[in-house]
């Protein structure tokens, strides 16, 4: 199967659902008109869709355009974005009932140099979790994906890796702004209730500062992170810092079994208590 089959029946299911008006507008993909890049494109009629493209540049996230939208809305969503609709669901910020999901099956996105995009790499999803319709891409059966290993602790080597990262974070909040989870009208690192970080402007990127956001982000993003990797391409400062969600996130998945965005009907595990829950004592000990 090539992407050329699979745009074919992308069309058809997009022409189909909006001249029936199960949407009113779908999100999808668009060729760019600087590079060969696949940028959002918001499709209103059937003439329009003759444009829609899908493909290995599709790294754009577009479950955030959902939150402002009203109405029935489509959308084509690769498995990191549909899992973020979950979770949109799960925390009240959407109705299932008002998106149309249109998942497809996804070989990793690339960039221009056709290497792996953040997040792409060591992805364990490919396959969309819940869909109206699901476009399958029979390719998937070739790729091997790793099981997840995780890594002893060594206390002094993470801090030692968190302040070289630290250091390089300019805090210009490029990826709190690319982050489908950080839709807070107001971020906690901007109220002055309590005083987060310094009023004076020569001082806002010190790394008290820098480090409270980072770990604050971590800590909001618990059970949450749904992987995607949009934080860490959007930063200009090239801060691995997606590494220490990740962390948290395998944390949550090994502790309580729970993963973010694959079931629409759990709770996340910071939301929830169950008395057979484990006690994890962070500096030691089990139970």
């Amino acid at each position: 199967m090539s992407y050329e089959v699979i745009n074919k029946q992308l069309k058809d299911i997009c022409k189909d659902i909006l001249e029936n008006k199960t949407v009113d507008v779908i999100l999808a993909y668009r060729r760019g008109d600087i590079d060969d890049s696949l940028i959002p494109y918001f499709v209103k009629t059937t003439d329009e869709v003759e444009k829609i493209e899908w493909g290995n540049r599709c790294y754009q996230h577009l479950a955030p355009y959902l939150l402002e939208k009203k109405g029935k809305v489509g959308i084509i969503a690769k498995p990191c974005d549909v899992r973020a609709i979950v979770q949109y669901v799960i925390e009240g910020q959407l109705k299932r009932d008002d998106i149309y999901i249109i998942g497809m099956d996804c070989l990793g996105m690339v960039d221009s140099e056709g290497n792996s995009r953040p997040g792409c790499f060591d992805c364990s999803v490919r396959i969309p979790p819940i869909s109206n319709v699901h476009i399958e891409d029979e390719r998937l059966k070739d790729i091997k994906i790793e099981d997840r290993k995780i890594q002893s602790v060594d206390l002094e080597k993470n801090l030692e890796r968190f302040q070289k990262e630290i250091d390089k974070c300019i805090l210009c909040f490029s990826c709190r702004q690319a982050c489908y989870g950080c839709y807070c009208k107001t971020c906690f690192i901007e109220k002055d209730m309590p005083q987060w970080q310094p009023k004076v402007v020569e001082q806002a990127a010190d790394y008290g500062t820098k480090m409270m956001f980072h770990l604050g982000r971590a800590m909001h993003l618990s059970g949450r992170c749904t992987e995607c990797g949009s934080c860490e391409a959007a930063c200009a400062s090239s801060v691995n810092i997606r590494y220490l969600i990740k962390e948290v996130t395998n944390f949550i998945s090994d502790t309580y079994g729970f993963n973010a965005g694959m079931d629409l009907n759990k709770r996340p595990a910071m939301t929830t208590y169950a008395f057979e829950d484990r006690e994890v004592g962070f500096l030691g000990g089990d139970k």
